[in-house]
């Protein structure tokens, strides 16, 4: 049974991390998010060097917490926009969380997704930290985010009970076999990605803002993986018994308001 109080997620992510969109926009975002009926707001601490995290903050402030379900991750960070750092350490997990919650003025997260690790580092010690620090209040469920063999390692623990992974139609037939699996063993499965592994295609940037997608476009190439068209591909991957709920990210109030009225649409 799923623990997500809403279908539809949305991710302060890609964009909300840097200066290219103000915070205010990322705020306000969040806040229409909230009145649309999301209420899955999904962030970590890699996404612009904690930066993510402190705009979901200031926008959590004006919204009931009882009301939300907030995930952030642990195991990967950043320094500036690109450079990523990789510890699952006990202590450096434990540093993250800590660090999360200041950036987003709460006492505890709902989920703590730990950022795609190896299954070599969920350690017997690791999880023993993860134990004290969920009784301590700082986390009420335990999440993985990944591709393939580190969620079933994950599972395999019994310690986790979120998965999130990619969920559009071309990730293959092992991989949508593992989260159907997941999801009948009681997991619940967080879906991203929904519209492809592939790039968004080039467009020419109206806002500030596009340019992150464009220099992501730009670095990873425009062939290979597959797109399918949004926001229909949102609701597909919950309609199709993938996933529990999905999150999507955007810098605009339309294409907000368009994902999640495809939530509400029949079929």
């Amino acid at each position: 049974m799923s623990i997500l109080p809403s279908p539809l997620g949305f991710g302060v992510s890609g964009p909300h991390g840097t200066p290219l969109l103000p915070a205010r926009r990322t705020v306000g975002l969040v806040g229409h998010a909230f009145e649309a009926g999301v209420r899955v707001f999904d962030t970590a601490p890699a996404y612009g060097a904690g930066e993510a995290e402190r705009r979901l903050g200031a926008a959590l402030a004006s919204l009931p917490r009882g009301d939300v379900f907030v995930t952030t991750k642990a195991g990967v960070s950043a320094t500036g926009l690109a450079r990523r750092l990789r510890d699952f350490s006990p202590d450096a997990i434990e540093r993250s969380i800590r660090a999360s919650l200041a950036r987003l003025r709460l006492e505890g997260v709902d989920c703590l997704i730990l950022h795609g690790p190896d299954p070599a580092e969920l350690s017997p010690s690791l999880l023993a930290r993860l134990d004290a620090l969920r009784r301590a209040g700082a986390f009420t469920h335990l999440g993985v985010a990944g591709r393939g063999g580190e969620l079933d390692a994950a599972l395999a623990t019994g310690w986790f009970t979120v998965l999130m992974a990619p969920v559009h139609p071309f990730i293959g037939d092992d991989a949508k076999a593992r989260l159907r699996r997941a999801r009948e063993s009681g997991a619940t499965v967080l879906g991203i990605e929904a519209a492809g592994a592939g790039p968004a295609p080039l467009r020419l940037p109206r806002q500030p803002a596009d340019l992150y997608a464009l220099a992501r476009a730009i670095r990873h190439g425009q062939g290979g993986a597959a797109r399918v068209a949004m926001p229909g591909a949102l609701a597909d991957a919950v309609k199709d018994g993938l996933a529990d709920g999905v999150v999507m990210t955007t810098t605009r109030l339309v294409h907000l308001q368009a994902n999640a009225a495809a939530f509400h649409s029949p079929g």
